[in-house]
């Protein structure tokens, strides 16, 4: 009975402060002109990336496994090309599943929190 008493604890923690939302990293995009943001958000490896200028914009890129798939940036000019990338089914090699392309006056007017990516 106590067994049990604490698997269904561990469960009810689990479920309560493992969704968390914590900080990971951040990097530097574009050279240093904006930086990604990465937070943990489930003890299964997903996490959340944000896309900001440490001042007025912050933009949710989306969520994405950080075991499978990973996010990258390609800075031209005055615009931002995102890449969802995901593990190729054959080889070592990551594929771009998605990508999306942001000019700075689209980041700027952006405020909705809708990501730019779907968590799949």
């Amino acid at each position: 009975m106590r067994k049990m008493s604490r698997i269904i604890f561990s469960g009810i923690w689990l479920i309560c402060f493992g969704c968390i939302k914590k900080y990971k990293f951040t990097s530097k995009v574009c050279s240093g002109k904006f930086y990604a943001e990465v937070y943990n958000i489930n003890p299964a490896g997903v996490d959340e990336i944000y896309l900001t200028d440490s001042l007025n914009i912050k933009i949710f890129i989306g969520k994405f496994d950080n075991e499978h798939e990973k996010i990258s940036f390609d800075c031209k000019g005055d615009s931002i090309k995102i890449f969802k990338l995901a593990e190729a089914t054959v080889g070592n090699k990551m594929e771009i599943i998605d990508a999306k392309t942001l000019s700075l006056s689209e980041l700027e007017k952006r405020k909705n929190t809708e990501p730019l990516f779907e968590f799949k």
